[in-house]
């Protein structure tokens, strides 16, 4: 997945959902994803044709991050228009894509 996409409005909230506590930093082409409740780094730089992922700490910050990606790529790359949130009785809450019933991701209580 290319890191370029956090360059995007709508991919910057797909990773601050699959990643609450985490920071997204950028130094020229490299990203740097650091989460502030655990520790846990993840930096992408360039590599011959590809990417370099290197991840520690606890969280996988960029797989968690690249899975967000995936599944907004997959669904076609909607608008932030397309996206919804539940909040359920017991105070659980949910942002979805498409609908109540698609992807989703739970916020932080």
């Amino acid at each position: 997945m290319q890191p370029a996409l956090l360059e995007d409005w709508t991919g910057q909230f797909l990773a601050q959902l699959a990643a609450p506590s985490a920071e997204l930093m950028t130094t020229g082409t490299d990203v740097i994803l650091v989460d502030v409740a655990t520790g846990s780094q993840a930096w992408i730089e360039p590599a011959g044709e590809g990417w370099a992922v290197h991840q520690h700490g606890p969280l996988q910050l960029w797989d968690q991050v690249e899975g967000a990606l995936t599944t907004w790529r997959s669904a076609g790359s909607p608008t932030l228009s397309d996206f919804g949130m539940t909040v359920e009785e017991d105070g659980t809450q949910r942002v979805w894509l498409g609908s109540p019933e698609g992807p989703s991701w739970s916020l932080p209580v």
